[in-house]
């Protein structure tokens, strides 16, 4: 029997998968600013800093919650962060869905799943219209928010070395 991905919320069930996607991203360079080792230790800790987003967001952030896509009812997939409403950072960068997938994972159809997933997730907290924003050489993140109805607003510069694309999907 297959089970269809879905999203859960971040949980120590996972710990082993997760710690392996890290590595993933460490190999391939990405800055990834997680330590596996501190990570393997302290992972009960890092799941309360992501609970804990959603109520009590660090000074600067806003309230955030956040998914991991699972897969055949086990494999750590990709992440998904939904953040509440936008601050005035967020809405140059970052709106109010961010999410990736891990690199071994990637070219199967789940960036597209996930983006799909967050917008009913941000649809079922009362978020109507959604601000999704990419860099403007990351063409796969340009056609998972395409695929999903993304309506390209501009380019803009965000001193990051590349523009930075503000789609927004509209509530119809």
């Amino acid at each position: 029997m297959t089970i269809a991905p879905f999203l859960a919320r971040p949980s120590a069930q996972y710990k082993a998968d997760y710690i392996e996607s890290v590595y993933e991203y460490i190999m391939e360079n990405l800055g990834v600013s997680w330590n596996p080792q501190i990570l393997e230790e302290h992972f009960d800790d890092y799941l309360a800093t992501m609970r804990d987003a959603e109520t009590d967001p660090l000074q600067g952030d806003v309230p955030t919650s956040y998914y991991w896509l699972i897969v055949d009812g086990q494999t750590y997939a990709g992440e998904l962060e939904l953040r509440h409403y936008l601050n005035a950072s967020l809405e140059r960068f970052g709106g109010h869905i961010g999410y990736k997938i891990r690199p071994t994972m990637r070219q199967q159809g789940y960036g597209k799943l996930i983006c799909k997933l967050g917008i009913i997730e941000a649809r079922r907290i009362g978020i109507t219209d959604i601000l999704i924003t990419c860099d403007d050489d990351n063409i796969g993140s340009q056609k998972v928010i395409e695929a999903n109805g993304g309506i390209l607003q501009d380019k803009i510069n965000n001193q990051r070395g590349v523009l930075t694309r503000r789609y927004w999907i509209y509530d119809m």
